[in-house]
């Protein structure tokens, strides 16, 4: 009973002062998408929605992300448009100047977009895990002065 009770309170003190690191989180693209790890775990959009939440600059980024990738999406829906024009012209012996280039210029406002939003996104990533090394996390540190020995949390 001795040894439980001395044993005891150095586990406390030895589970305490211990760090907790978070995981960095990785992205590899893939055909259909990005796909989102932290470590050998895959994790989904919203889970990395939460976890861009605790860092205010990665947040932004995630953000702007998302906003540039609904302009991306909302210009290659105009881009299927022109190109439905264009077929239409087309049939019917109409001029398709005007569709060519409706085509063209989605196409290429619609890439523009997405590349921006690769880019926001993997700064927001980026910064995510820079802020993991620079987050200091509490110790529970033994500690002695004039008025006896105890814990002290330290930040």
């Amino acid at each position: 009973m001795k040894l439980l009770r001395s044993f005891l309170p150095i586990l406390f003190i030895g589970v305490f002062t211990t760090t907790v690191n978070a995981q960095e989180i990785t992205a590899f693209s893939t055909f259909f998408g990005e796909h989102f790890y932290q470590d050998k775990e895959k994790i989904g959009w919203k889970q990395v929605e939460s976890l861009m939440e605790t860092n205010p600059t990665a947040l932004k980024h995630w953000k702007t992300s998302k906003k540039q990738f609904m302009g991306a999406f909302a210009a290659q829906t105009a881009n299927l448009g022109f190109g439905i024009w264009y077929l239409v012209n087309d049939n019917n012996d109409k001029s398709t100047t005007a569709p060519i280039i409706g085509f063209a210029g989605t196409a290429v406002v619609g890439s523009i977009f997405y590349y921006l939003s690769s880019k926001s996104k993997k700064n927001a990533i980026l910064e995510y895990n820079d802020g993991l090394d620079k987050k200091t996390t509490f110790k529970l540190m033994p500690t002695s002065n004039e008025n006896g020995v105890g814990l002290a949390l330290k930040f």
